[in-house]
């Protein structure tokens, strides 16, 4: 299975790539939207755990991104974000986001199992 982590935040882009990694997995991790956007040009990811305050272009812009392009349409897109507002949940799962998780309120492990169960992974 193959990864993207798009996370400006350097300790927790590396400590998930680390337990993703951990679990068998691919992993590709961008600093900020417009990276994850050229990560994406060679490299098709099982699922993308996008943050959506990012520098450059934000998350919602990596998803408006994604939707235009017909080989990420089924790509599931959990959003990990401190934004905890219905209006911002709705609009990442308006824009094709799978899953919407608050980042204070899971841990990294709750994080990966949430991941691999989106990706039918035992």
């Amino acid at each position: 299975m193959k990864i993207l982590i798009v996370e400006d935040d350097k300790f927790l882009r590396e400590t998930l790539a680390k337990k993703f990694i951990a679990a068998g997995m691919e992993v590709q991790a961008g600093v900020d939207g417009k990276n994850g956007l050229d990560i994406l040009k060679h490299f098709t990811p099982d699922l993308v755990v996008l943050d959506l305050l990012l520098p450059d272009t934000d998350g919602f812009g990596v998803l408006t991104e994604m939707k235009k392009e017909h080989k990420f349409a089924g790509t599931p897109v959990i959003v990990l974000s401190n934004l905890d507002k219905p209006d911002d949940m709705q609009k990442a799962k308006g824009l094709g986001a799978k899953d919407f998780m608050v980042k204070s309120n899971f841990t990294l492990n709750e994080i990966v199992n949430r991941v691999k169960s989106t990706l039918g992974v035992a």
